[in-house]
């Protein structure tokens, strides 16, 4: 929270402590500053208060009728509050035996028993015994609502709180509130699936068992968990996570709050997407191609035949004959030993990894990165939003549900897209374009801004006479797609150069879309020319594809940029290049699977080393395979879309006979005859703050548990 003004506090007294909060803040919370417990179940601080279970009762001074619900009361300067007086104690006492009237008594075979807000609060402030001597209700049970989610209705309490989820933040309204009185129930609207991809959050918001995910359910009891804060791995948005782990095996993910990026929620595929990590197809030791066939060896081996292999072909073609692809989903520090090897041992030039297209390192307009030049939490500012070619609830879900915080804040949602996306019924305009034709939709909405009234005319004459170049190809865009389509980009062109502040978010991948080579270009230029570069609520930049493809750009896995976008002295092969260019003998692939982006490797091709967790389409064709560990079982930092990078904590030990990459990198690096001495990531991380002016400064326990957005740095150095 930040610190605010002391005339702009509400000073107040809780069982006699005073307390000091922002105005309009609830009663609920600044006890909870303050250290005194209310108990809750219909309160969730992510969404607007209820008041429906009545347990946070409390008695406040001079208010008529006792006790009030300090989830629903703000503050007010001199208020009184007390949480522990004999009517306090006697309603909540009440409520929760209301409550445990049909409530099942299974806690022994609940997922929820150890965890469960029912249990807890029985046994602190709810009644010894009951005086209900009928018999309780009983349903079917479990209800699969959805794959992932089991509904066991005698558990329920009605907080509430996966309904109005649904409803509030996720907007899918994928769960309901079924009949009323004695008979309400929660379930789906009918003929209607529960099939959000956020469903999981409703899982762990529940309070009592009435929820529970079918991938977890009777797998493990909370006391045998261990419990490790990491992020997820599953895209670029790196929101915080805690991994559950027993016996070396992930049980579950868990949400992580970090309100500058994930606003305490998980997505699905964040949520339950572990399975490569316990996979029985993981990599055990390192395979070495035998007559056509990939055979076991050691690691000493498989060093010895790279290093060799390495050698003999640098000496017959030269050392630019060997290509390095780097991955999407290694550490930071793994991406920078990846290209230090190729470039200072083997001597490359030759390294890149699939990505977007972008002009250069950097934008020669701004001179920045080609990255997001806002944050996620500055998207909940924006006056008017703008997807280009993009749709997050697919890709990049969490920023699905920032965007929806916005709107509901006043934000107007813009959408240019061929196909169909989930937050199309939001949108205040849909802008269908053909196939490919984001690009096109971006030179015309650039084309109008130029066209309109500029603070000064003679500005950007290099950018008008670019666009002038291409009008005739613009007016046959306009023409196939029709003069309402046209009448709307040029009316949005308008509504962005005059609006408050306007973010603009495209999908890194479209940008290899034919007819979008200039996409990124165009957009950033679109966002520099409206002013809607470095001021709050306003940015523009890609929504890139992976959980660290923003960082493996950081780190130098480019052909033509170093470590924190310094020059090259001379560029290599970019990924396509180097996967079609007679000229390569030698590939070194991490992490990276280009067998799914080309036909075939090339035929002249003759070593591939692959080194990844399971033996993919690329790793088949290998002549030595290095068995890797996930980002479960190593350390290191991510650096997720918005320039925040985070840490990742080691939560199991890793699989026998796999290594971690930077591990393996280090080790090839001493068989190649260099005296790399990197004893861990943390080590590595110094030497990346050292050389990368984008990471100066950085530690491993300046990281902290949630990360430090380094964007700051960035503009400062750049």
């Amino acid at each position: 929270m930040p610190e605010e003004k002391k005339d702009e506090l509400v000073h107040l007294t809780i069982d006699d402590i005073p307390v000091e909060v922002p105005p309009g803040t609830l009663v609920w919370a600044a006890a909870q500053k303050a250290g005194i417990e209310i108990p809750i179940y219909c309160y969730h601080p992510k969404m607007p208060p209820l008041g429906a279970c009545r347990m946070c009762f409390v008695e406040i001074e001079k208010v008529p009728k006792p006790p009030q619900t300090a989830c629903t009361t703000p503050v007010s300067e001199g208020m009184i509050v007390r949480t522990n007086t004999d009517k306090v104690i006697k309603a909540r006492k009440g409520t929760l035996e209301f409550l445990l009237i049909n409530h099942p008594l299974d806690c022994p075979i609940c997922d929820k028993g150890g965890e469960c807000d029912l249990q807890d609060f029985t046994l602190r402030h709810g009644p010894g015994g009951t005086r209900f001597d009928l018999h309780k209700r009983h349903y079917p049970k479990p209800i699969p609502i959805s794959d992932r989610v089991m509904l066991d209705r005698e558990r329920c309490i009605l907080c509430q709180r996966c309904t109005r989820f649904s409803s509030e933040i996720s907007m899918d309204n994928g769960l309901v509130m079924i009949s009323r009185g004695y008979k309400m129930e929660v379930g789906t609207a009918p003929d209607h699936a529960f099939d959000s991809i956020f469903s999981g959050n409703t899982v762990e918001m529940c309070p009592v068992g009435a929820l529970t995910a079918t991938a977890y359910r009777f797998k493990a009891r909370p006391w045998e968990l261990k419990r490790i804060p990491s992020i997820c791995n599953n895209c670029s948005v790196g929101c915080n996570a805690r991994i559950d782990v027993r016996v070396d095996k992930i049980m579950r993910l868990m949400s992580r709050t970090n309100d500058a990026i994930d606003d305490g929620w998980l997505c699905d595929r964040g949520r339950w997407g572990f399975e490569f990590v316990n996979s029985p197809q993981r990599l055990r030791t390192p395979l070495i191609r035998h007559d056509d066939k990939l055979e076991p060896t050691t690691w000493d081996q498989a060093f010895y035949l790279i290093a060799s292999q390495f050698r003999n072909i640098a000496g017959r073609h030269g050392a630019k004959a060997i290509g390095g692809i780097g991955s999407t989903r290694t550490t930071n520090e793994e991406a920078y030993l990846f290209q230090k090897l190729l470039r200072e041992v083997i001597g490359t030039p030759n390294i890149d990894h699939h990505h977007g297209y972008f002009p250069g390192p950097r934008d020669p307009l701004t001179g920045r990165p080609w990255m997001m030049t806002n944050s996620i939490a500055d998207i909940e500012k924006a006056s008017h939003i703008v997807l280009i070619a993009s749709d997050p609830y697919q890709r990049q879900p969490i920023l699905n549900l920032r965007i929806k915080k916005a709107m509901k804040a006043g934000a107007q949602i813009y959408i240019i897209n061929e196909g169909e996306t989930e937050l199309d019924r939001f949108a205040v305009s849909k802008i269908a374009v053909p196939q490919n034709g984001a690009g096109m939709a971006a030179k015309i909405l650039l084309k109008q801004v130029l066209n309109g009234e500029l603070d000064n005319p003679h500005q950007y004459e290099d950018l008008r006479t670019k666009i002038q170049g291409e009008d005739e190809g613009i007016r046959a865009s306009e023409e196939a797609s029709g003069l309402e389509t046209t009448t709307q980009l040029q009316h949005l062109a308008e509504t962005i150069a005059g609006s408050k502040g306007a973010i603009i978010l495209y999908d890194e991948m479209a940008t290899l879309a034919p007819g979008c080579a200039d996409l990124a270009a165009d957009l950033q230029a679109l966002a520099f020319i409206t002013g809607n570069v470095n001021r709050s609520g306003s940015g523009v930049g890609p929504l890139v594809e992976d959980a660290n493809s923003l960082g493996a750009r950081d780190m130098g896995l480019l052909p033509d940029a170093l470590p924190g976008y310094q020059p090259v002295k001379e560029k290599g092969m970019s990924y396509n290049e180097m996967l079609s260019s007679p000229d390569i003998r030698a590939l070194y692939i991490m992490g990276a699977n280009p067998a799914r982006h080309v036909e075939k490797l090339p035929s002249n091709l003759e070593f591939l080393v692959v080194q990844d967790i399971i033996l993919t389409e690329t790793a088949r064709q290998a002549n030595v395979v290095l068995p890797a560990v996930t980002f479960a079982e190593k350390d290191g930092s991510m650096t997720n879309v918005d320039h925040h990078v985070q840490a990742i904590r080691h939560a199991l030990r890793p699989l026998p006979g796999a290594r971690a990459d930077w591990e393996i990198l280090t080790a090839l690096a001493r068989s190649l005859g260099q005296k790399w001495n990197y004893n861990s990531p943390q080590e590595v991380l110094l030497g990346i703050a050292a050389t990368n002016p984008f990471y100066a400064g950085l530690t491993w326990e300046g990281l902290g548990a949630q990360g430090v957005r380094t964007q700051e740095q960035e503009v400062a150095h750049a």
